[in-house]
């Protein structure tokens, strides 16, 4: 099924096919075509909202793909135009949830201010830069990536020898989270994950630094997080969308 949008007056057209999945993804292709999956019976409303919400990404993804091939000065103006020109989410997914955004303009706000209110996603400033308030929001992600880790490493640190200390806070689109015997590596983005999907991203990990083979490490996978697969599944079909 092909269905468009207009976006800030750029049309947005993508391919819809319903399959039995267990949510609706988006994957861009290496032309720039835009696919999206969703469960079968999904509302259309329900995935225009969420390709909507999107947007931005998927522009500056297809338009990345379109100047892929013009060479170095192309590539460093673009970077250069979007460092200038930073667009922000309708919505941003939390917990695997979407949350609307809200703007909350404040000339007496000294510090812009991110927080979850009735169900939106409601940001409190006195400027209007896009990059300013992208990074608040960046941070407030970071900051709710930091306090999960520490919640869930309680909970899983004692079936462990080996558990990092040292954690450092990421927007670095190459990495989602990595770890070694020392140091976690998280990106903000992980905040985006449902919680039994973060679950799967810190115990594999675990698993990976403390076992001594795939086979052994596969085990006590198993043994922590028996459903651990449809964790697996989640982040294998929605990874494209982790977006802030």
């Amino acid at each position: 099924m092909k269905l468009s949008f207009d976006y800030k007056g750029i049309k947005v057209t993508y391919y819809l096919t319903y399959k039995k999945a267990k949510a609706i993804s988006i994957k861009i292709t290496e032309d720039g075509r835009v696919n999206v999956i969703a469960p079968i019976g999904t509302s259309v409303f329900a995935i225009m909202d969420k390709v909507k919400g999107n947007a931005p990404w998927i522009i500056s993804e297809i338009y990345n793909i379109q100047n892929a091939d013009k060479g170095v000065n192309t590539q460093l103006n673009t970077q250069e135009d979007s460092n200038q020109k930073v667009e922000l989410l309708e919505q941003y997914m939390y917990s695997g949830k979407n949350y609307k955004l809200e703007i909350v303009s404040n000339p007496e706000a000294e510090d812009i201010k991110v927080k979850m209110v009735r169900g939106k996603f409601v940001v409190e400033t006195a400027t209007d830069s896009s990059e300013e308030i992208r990074n608040a929001i960046v941070e407030w992600y970071k900051q709710k990536v930091k306090a999960k880790i520490k919640e869930r490493f309680k909970v899983y640190g004692d079936l462990f020898e080996t558990i990092p200390s040292e954690l450092e806070l990421t927007d670095d689109n190459s990495i989602l989270f990595r770890v070694d015997s020392k140091q976690i590596t998280a990106n903000a983005k992980l905040a985006i994950l449902p919680g039994d999907v973060i679950d799967y991203v810190l115990v594999s990990c675990l698993c990976h630094i403390n076992c001594t083979d795939e086979v052994s490490e596969q085990r006590k996978l198993e043994e922590v997080l028996p459903n651990y697969q449809k964790s697996k599944e989640w982040l294998e079909e929605n990874k494209s969308q982790l977006t802030l």
